[in-house]
């Protein structure tokens, strides 16, 4: 795969579902493995900051232009993820990892890229100075985001109601500050 390119083998969408499926195994085992607050059922809250950040990741490979920074470093990590996920197709297991690149890039409104921008931020924040935010969590969902979001599947179930809200908050947010 070229670092500037906007592809996705087999590779990086295994260690995508990788990622999702042992967030959620440590989460059944350790973190949501007990009762909820309730006193009933599993305590999903905790699978909170993780989705947010897979819906964040999701977006980001979808709408950040190549040349814009956030896209520069949405496509080193899809680059780098790609790579290690095809290694553990081709050698790990004796596979191959073909092009499954599907998704197009999603377009934002001038008001969905401000909404997004302030996202961008907020996750930046939460990230540096959170005491309570989990940080690998967190970044492990980015990167599951952004290996997953150029599939077909992934992209057509999340990517496209995901830019539809944030076009739509932008649109608000755009009247709002006019």
């Amino acid at each position: 795969m070229n670092l500037g390119s906007t592809a996705v083998s087999l590779g990086g969408i295994t260690l995508g579902t990788i990622i999702v499926v042992l967030v959620g195994v440590r989460w059944y085992k350790k973190g949501g493995g007990g009762k909820g607050e309730d006193g009933g059922g599993r305590d999903w809250k905790q699978l909170l900051p993780f989705t947010i950040a897979l819906a964040f990741g999701i977006l980001a490979v979808l709408a950040a232009g190549p040349a814009s920074a956030l896209g520069l470093i949405t496509r080193l990590g899809l680059w780098g993820g790609d790579s290690i996920g095809t290694l553990y197709l081709v050698y790990g297991v004796g596979g191959t990892s073909p092009d499954v690149t599907r998704a197009a890039p999603v377009i934002l409104t001038p008001g969905g890229n401000g909404i997004f921008a302030i996202w961008v931020a907020v996750m930046i924040a939460l990230f540096i100075w959170s005491k309570k935010l989990p940080r690998l969590q967190t970044l492990l969902g980015i990167l599951a985001g952004v290996l997953l979001g150029l599939s077909q599947g992934i992209a057509g179930m999340a990517a496209v109601p995901l830019a539809s809200a944030v076009n739509a908050a932008g649109g608000w947010y755009a009247g709002v500050v006019q």
